[in-house]
């Protein structure tokens, strides 16, 4: 006599719930949220190489205007002439200083710019939909768990008699 033992199901999806559907969501948001880290590190990375390349040049440009104020130096020079080399060391000082910060912050801000990007599009993607879900589940918790503790505080002082 044979025994009938349960066929398994046909039904290869995963229940509402279920461990595979919060597993598979949870590899979902770290692939993503490892997807999110090394992009914006990349655009740190790239914010610092534009940002050396901005102070190697200063740093030249500062080099050559130095060093051609020094050879000017070398030479027979007249009171008028040291006046006139310093006067334009601090008139180059000044503008390339001005220039020079200039340059950094339209570095930082393009950095800033491609993190913003990179966290817009994550979030407006269909691959950022379990980020969404996941925000949205999480969101959706905290009234619930606000009422708990306002629960437990009504409850709590109505039970305990207040000191004079």
């Amino acid at each position: 006599m044979t025994s009938k033992t349960p066929r398994p199901s046909q039904n290869l999806e995963a229940p509402a719930n279920s461990p595979a559907q919060w597993n598979s969501l949870g590899s979902n948001l770290s692939r993503q949220q490892l997807g999110f880290v090394t992009e914006s590190a990349c655009a740190i990375f790239r914010s610092s190489e534009a940002m050396r390349k901005v102070q190697q040049e200063a740093a030249h440009q500062a080099l050559e205007h130095y060093a051609a104020a020094a050879r000017k130096l070398h030479g027979a020079c007249q009171p008028a002439d040291l006046l006139a080399i310093q006067s334009e060391l601090l008139s180059f000082d000044l503008q390339e200083a001005s220039q020079y910060w200039q340059k950094l912050m339209a570095a930082a801000l393009q950095a800033q710019t491609e993190m913003v990007s990179t966290t817009s599009n994550m979030l407006n993607s269909e691959a950022g939909s379990g980020v969404k879900s996941a925000l949205e589940a999480f969101q959706a918790t905290l009234p619930m768990m606000a009422n708990a503790f306002q629960v437990g505080r009504q409850s709590g002082s109505a039970e305990r008699p207040h000191d004079a």
